[in-house]
């Protein structure tokens, strides 16, 4: 009996088992989605400071433009070699490969195919073609010289592989394979190994590969600490040089039947996973390690025992290069950088770890998540039920961010929320399914008086077939982009509709900060009340400063990020007015809307039109102003009898809050002086008192209307019936 009674604990452990065994299968986009939310871990620790002991030599921008483009000649990079060696420093690790040699030419078979050249002749073309020969064993000698040279290579897959004896690899000190030896084979396997020349290979101290392998969605989350070549397993730059900086520390790798067991460097056990790879902690984004540029090292300007026992790593990091990878941190990581965080992983002993028995904690966490919300949602229902569906969604997310801050274990953050939100989901459909049987009762009754349609609105909510609605005193706003067609047809659509959704959104973001009702959207206006359907004794101070805001808004935020992007910039004007309106749900019983109509919502949107004839942003009615008191900045722009109106408005624009009222009262009152001298047909204090304003404010529009309006009024004086009232003849 109580195991049929709880419906939702039966539907809660249904949801778990069935999580559980995903999660122990797998799911190859869950589980990518798991790896993107280890980004989002990352960015939420924030950046960690770099270990002390590394550092990064670029070929950059800078060092391109002095010392011409890549690849340098082997003289150059023997220099660097040398400058570099000069340092002291513990090894240095090149994240380039130089395996094609200056020259191929086989010099002194050439003289027998050129005719009439004689001996002095041939001589100088010999040198001349030896040159590169020369530079190589150059290069091969500072490599030789510097004792702590390690030289990347790298690897190719699935091609054939080339005849002759390979190429010299460096390999672990100790390697322990299980009987069966099948772990080895979980390895990635190279068939060919692109390598330096082998006069450089063989001067080096050690050399490693740089292959790296990317993920799915093409970031670089984990770097291969083993590649199995020609029956060896090789090691990666990163440990060749962590070998040559500590040469008395032993590298040693275990297999074991389900693949690589353990990754030992020296007293460090590196966390990996069965095929040998490494789960990167990063520290931050790119250039989080010091970076040194190359051209500097070359000219001798980096100071003394700057690298002296630190693990020197040298690669291209110039942006033309494109050896730029995705991090978590970073979309254009260099490469090379990659390596230092390798090394400092384990010079620190700083991992992020993924034990094996990683999953049965996590299968463990979805059952008692799962069960935990079944149990709550049987006796919680509606909002509260919500609540504690997301009270266990932040405390999971907020517990597993600090076991990974701390501990550094990244815990599953898809398995577990998609168990709590599928369990809460399917439990409020059953509580979707039991309440719509209690309301197919009444629907049937009043089917009997009423159609389907009408008797299902009744039953879900009867109060809303009540048409019509009451008179209220409200603040109506309407706001419209400026030139919005001319915009529309240089877009394209795509566009339009992304740049015209996000204006809407921010512009409704505001509206709602100040508790405004969003009436509707028209095209790209927008529509807007205060003081319904709550009672707002402030309405129109609220509507006042999300006015305010929403040009700020446009101001501060979208124009900087559009442009950047490339979109027009916008302008908006924006009307406002108070007074009685009639509010209430207005249509049909088939459908519905909750709006207000009447004069004074007209003429909201007659003020706003206004905008574009007096420059301005932002034009409120008188009684707005009255109603909004203290808490705006506005000055009276005119009087104007609109069309379908008798008696003349007068019209205020808004100009900043009431707290920057000081500092707009010396031009305000400026301005007002204008309008009264300019009533008075006081015509030529009226243009001193709107060109002082242009003079503090330029692009006051207002001012320049009253500029050109005086100059005519000058010329052309008004009859005596004029009263200093603009009528507006369109709408």
């Amino acid at each position: 009996m109580i195991w049929q009674r709880l419906t939702s604990f039966r539907i809660a452990i249904l949801v778990g088992v069935l999580l559980s065994a995903l999660r122990f299968t797998g799911c190859q986009y869950l589980d990518l989605i798991d790896m993107r939310a280890l980004d989002y871990r990352f960015v939420q620790r924030g950046v960690r400071p770099p270990s002390p002991d590394i550092v990064i030599v670029g070929i950059d921008d800078a060092s391109l433009e002095k010392v011409g483009r890549w690849p340098w000649s082997r003289t150059v990079m023997a220099r660097l070699v040398e400058r570099l060696s000069a340092t002291e420093p513990a090894a240095v690790g090149f994240d380039i490969v130089q395996s094609e040699a200056t020259t191929n030419q086989p010099i002194d078979s050439l003289r027998e195919h050129i005719e009439g050249v004689d001996d002095r002749t041939w001589e100088a073309v010999r040198r001349a073609l030896s040159q590169g020969s020369a530079d190589d064993e150059t290069l091969a000698n500072a490599v030789r010289a510097s004792g702590r040279s390690v030289l990347g290579y790298f690897f190719d897959f699935n091609v054939p592989s080339t005849d002759g004896p390979p190429p010299r690899v460096s390999t672990y000190n100790l390697v322990q394979n299980s009987h069966s030896g099948l772990g080895e084979k979980r390895v990635p396997d190279a068939s060919r190994a692109r390598a330096n020349l082998p006069n450089l290979t063989a001067a080096a101290r050690d050399v490693g590969y740089f292959n790296f392998f990317p993920e799915a969605d093409g970031s670089y989350r984990r770097a291969p600490l083993a590649i199995r070549f020609r029956g060896q397993v090789a090691l990666p730059l990163s440990l060749a040089m962590f070998r040559v900086a500590r040469p008395n520390e032993t590298l040693g790798i275990r297999f074991a039947d389900f693949g690589v067991e353990t990754v030992r460097v020296g007293s460090v056990f590196v966390p990996v996973d069965e095929d040998g790879q490494l789960l990167i902690n990063y520290r931050g984004p790119g250039k989080t390690f010091p970076h040194f540029s190359a051209v500097d090292a070359l000219e001798d300007r980096i100071p003394a025992g700057t690298f002296r026992g630190k693990l020197v790593l040298v690669g291209v990091t110039a942006s033309a290069m494109a050896d730029l990878r995705v991090t978590p941190f970073d979309g254009l990581f260099p490469g090379v950088e990659i390596h230092a965080n390798i090394l400092d992983n384990i010079l620190r002993n700083d991992f992020v770890v993924q034990p094996r028995w990683v999953v049965l904690a996590e299968t463990g966490i979805i059952l008692a998540a799962v069960l935990l919300l079944g149990f709550g949602l049987h006796y919680a229902r509606g909002l509260i039920g919500a609540v504690v569906a997301a009270a266990l969604v932040v405390a999971y997310v907020a517990g597993s961010q600090w076991v990974f801050v701390s501990e550094g274990m990244p815990l599953s953050l898809v398995y577990p929320m998609l168990a709590i939100v599928l369990t809460y989901m399917a439990i409020g459909v059953q509580h979707y399914a039991v309440e719509e049987r209690e309301k197919r009762k009444i629907r049937d009754a009043f089917g009997l008086y009423l159609s389907p349609s009408l008797a299902r609105l009744v039953s879900e909510r009867p109060e809303m077939l009540a048409l019509g609605g009451d008179k209220r005193e409200l603040t109506v706003l309407f706001s419209d982009i400026r030139g919005f067609t001319t915009i529309s047809e240089r877009l394209e659509p795509e566009v339009l509709v992304e740049l015209l959704n996000e204006f809407l959104g921010e512009m409704t973001d505001v509206i709602f900060t100040y508790d405004g009702t969003l009436d509707k959207y028209i095209g790209d206006a927008i529509m807007a009340v205060w003081g319904a359907p709550l009672h707002q004794p402030d309405h129109a101070a609220r509507a006042c400063k999300a006015a305010l805001g929403m040009a700020n808004r446009l101001l501060d935020v979208l124009d900087d990020n559009w442009k950047q992007r490339g979109w027009p910039v916008l302008d908006i004007g924006i009307g406002l007015n108070t007074g009685p309106m009639v509010v209430g749900n207005m249509g049909s019983a088939r459908r519905l809307s909750y709006t207000v109509i009447g004069d004074n919502v007209n003429l909201g949107s007659r003020l706003e039109g206004l905008n574009k004839m007096y420059g301005s942003r932002i034009i409120a009615s008188e009684a707005t102003v009255q109603a909004a008191g203290d808490v705006v900045v506005a000055r009276e722009v005119d009087m104007v009898r609109v069309k379908g109106k008798r008696l003349p408005v007068r019209i205020f624009e808004l100009l900043a809050p009431g707290t920057e009222r000081d500092r707009w009262t010396p031009l305000v009152e400026r301005f007002e002086a204008g309008i009264r001298w300019y009533r008075q047909q006081r015509w030529n204090e009226a243009l001193d008192a709107f060109m002082a304003t242009l003079q503090e404010r330029p692009e006051d529009g207002p001012a320049k209307l009253y500029v050109e309006r005086c100059h005519e009024m000058r010329e052309t004086p008004p009859g005596p019936e004029w009263d200093g009232v603009t009528i507006m003849e369109v709408k």
